[in-house]
């Protein structure tokens, strides 16, 4: 099976100025722009909020108006699995605010919730993966972006030459 593309900026392959500077273009250009990012109308109070805060908290630079379908995925996501560990919570629960032993969740809805859980927590870590959500992720991405190029003395004598123009 073969490794998935890299964006340009977080390559580390040997290629040409030329190449990189026409695959910078033309990723630049299938990117699109990144003016209509907004939640879906449907989505419920949590998830725009989920949906906002990832949004006011991932680089805005590396999303584009595609990106709308999986971030509106992963605050529905998120917010179902909040949802589910809720549920497993009160369900842990014996005994109510008085003291008194209520019926716990029979097993078949205590297995329903965590196969449940388990299918939205596979969403969870693929979509962060997508987005690059995770730790793991972002040290991915960090590793492989090509270093800062230093600059010699030709570099800086070559500026001084052209601003004198």
């Amino acid at each position: 099976m073969s490794r998935p593309a890299k964006a340009i900026d977080t390559n580390s392959k040997k290629m040409s100025k030329e190449e990189r500077k026409q695959r910078e273009e033309t990723e630049k250009k299938l990117r699109g722009s990144n003016d209509r990012i907004k939640s879906f109308s449907y989505l419920n109070k949590r998830q725009k909020a989920i949906f906002k805060d990832i949004l006011k908290n991932l680089n805005k630079d590396i999303l584009s108006n595609l990106d709308t379908y999986l971030l509106n995925q992963t605050a529905i996501t998120i917010e179902r699995l909040e949802s589910i560990e809720k549920e497993i919570n009160n369900a842990s629960k014996i005994t109510d605010e008085d003291g008194k032993v209520k019926d716990k969740l029979d097993v078949k809805t205590i297995t329903a919730l965590k196969s449940a859980r388990d299918m939205y927590s596979k969403d969870f870590f693929r979509c962060c993966n997508e987005l690059s959500l995770s730790p793991q992720a972002r040290a991915k991405l960090s590793i492989s972006s090509p270093p800062p190029k230093k600059k010699t003395l030709r570099d800086i004598l070559e500026e001084d030459e052209d601003g004198d123009e």
